[in-house]
């Protein structure tokens, strides 16, 4: 699986060894990377940059390959863009002054599709999952829907901030849709009625990063926390403070494992099971922090939501985490789409209704399947990814054993060497026991034959004056 890991350039990684892939190199007028975003085939990405027209790029086949970028989308002033999540040909973008289009890329040029002025600058723009909602991210802290007929139909405030740094819509449940603010907070709607599911503040600055996975809503922040919320019981199920500032965060489909990036450049790989340490971890950026990282989409079909957690989640609205949240978000905030969902449509269904004068247009904009054609390619990339995690647990299988019987053979030595150092102090004793014991005993001999000698010719003596 490849990442995509943007700040000044746009880098690749090949996951989960986050070995490199390649680089795209913007222009050196450019000062950074705006926003990335995978089209549903994961063959293209949409780059926005700080200067000059956003450009779609592909991954290298190998790491030294130049990208050539394709420039067609004409607009010196966007500020966000994203594409569509089932039509590859199909993307949106947001500019500096609250504009917001569509744009075709089989005809390389905008839809005549109007949407209503916003009043700020738009810094978040996404599709719900069945691509028939658009949510706008503003400056001024409001959360704007589009809906499938283009028409302004709410907004949304998250509670107690008067920010909003980041936002996310669900891409397993169409109608669910996070925001989080500068001052930490974190909010889920439910877009169909406007209620509030989900509500804290779990982090003590800025959030970075919002990301669902399946049943699970994740955050990271600059305060260096990465917290996890059930969906189903609407709790914390995990939190853990690292020892960093990070920025960005992506769940690697079909697996266990997530993408984490930090404001200092690095990457790291955690299991979602145990983050108190990573599992890999590689420095993408010496000159600053990642701004965001992101995998394709492609493999969400393999693991989409069953029929039952559907259903479940449609129960999403009757869950409330504060009474006064609801206060908070001003919704049908215009009077003319206090119907919010009147005659819903695909949005590549209006696209066609609306481009019908125009032959180009209509034969390029087309009707939505209801489900994804499991390709080829994507049981391809769904077998390389699981032969480099055999590869890779194999190799820190191997690690550990190699670390075990060294660590063994370390032990072993020390055992001998004390072993050693023992014979050899006991051998020394014994041989100054034997040369001191031996020494005193032919001392004591000589002087006990001098005692004999003496007491020998006195009783001789003795005896003889008894004679006389």
């Amino acid at each position: 699986m490849t990442l995509a890991a943007c700040a000044k350039d746009v880098k690749f990684y090949k996951w989960p060894n986050i070995s490199y892939a390649g680089v795209y190199e913007t222009p050196v007028d450019c000062m950074a990377i705006k926003t990335i975003s995978w089209s549903c085939t994961g063959k293209e990405l949409l780059v926005v940059k700080s200067k000059g027209n956003p450009v779609i790029i592909s991954p290298p086949s190998k790491p030294e390959q130049y990208i050539e970028p394709f420039d067609c989308i004409h607009t010196n002033n966007a500020s966000v863009a994203t594409f569509s999540n089932n039509n590859p040909n199909l993307l949106a973008l947001g500019t500096d002054n609250g504009g917001v289009y569509l744009f075709n890329l089989k005809i390389k040029q905008k839809l005549p599709q109007e949407f209503k002025k916003l009043p700020s600058s738009i810094q978040n723009l996404e599709f719900s999952s069945d691509d028939q909602c658009i949510a706008t991210g503003c400056l001024n802290g409001q959360i704007y829907l589009y809906d499938s007929k283009f028409r302004l139909s709410s907004s949304f405030v998250v509670p107690n901030s008067p920010s909003m740094s980041t936002m996310a819509y669900s891409k397993f449940t169409p109608n669910l849709l996070a925001g989080a603010s500068k001052e930490g907070v974190l909010c889920l709607w439910d877009t169909e009625t406007a209620d509030i599911i989900l509500c804290s503040k779990s982090h003590e600055n800025r959030i970075t990063d919002v990301t669902f996975f399946e049943t699970i809503l994740s955050t990271v922040g600059i305060d260096g926390k990465f917290i996890s919320y059930d969906l189903r019981a609407c709790e914390c199920v995990a939190r853990y403070e690292l020892d960093c500032p990070l920025s960005s965060l992506a769940y690697l489909p079909g697996s266990l494992e997530m993408a984490v990036s930090t404001m200092s450049g690095q990457l790291r790989s955690y299991d979602q099971r145990n983050m108190k340490s990573p599992l890999r971890t590689h420095v993408a950026s010496s000159n600053g922090g990642i701004k965001k990282i992101s995998f394709p989409n492609i493999n969400e079909i393999l693991i989409s939501p069953t029929t039952m957690y559907q259903k479940n989640a449609m129960k999403y609205n009757s869950k409330y985490y504060d009474d006064n949240c609801s206060a908070s978000g001003d919704f049908s905030i215009f009077s003319d789409s206090t119907n919010m969902y009147d005659s819903p449509k695909m949005v590549n269904a209006n696209v066609s209704n609306h481009c019908e004068e125009e032959e180009n247009a209509v034969s390029a904009v087309q009707d939505i399947p209801p489900t994804k054609k499991i390709e080829n390619i994507e049981f391809e990339e769904l077998a390389k990814v699981l032969d480099e995690k055999v590869k890779s647990t194999t190799k820190e299988f191997e690690e550990k054993l190699l670390q075990t019987f060294y660590g063994l053979r370390i032990n072993t030595s020390k055992q001998f060497i004390g072993l050693e150092e023992k014979i050899s102090q006991s051998w020394n004793s014994f041989v100054d026991y034997l040369r001191f014991s031996g020494g005193g005993s032919g001392t004591t001999t000589s002087d006990e034959k001098v005692s004999q000698e003496e007491f020998t010719q006195v009783e001789h003596y003795s005896s003889v004056a008894d004679c006389m």
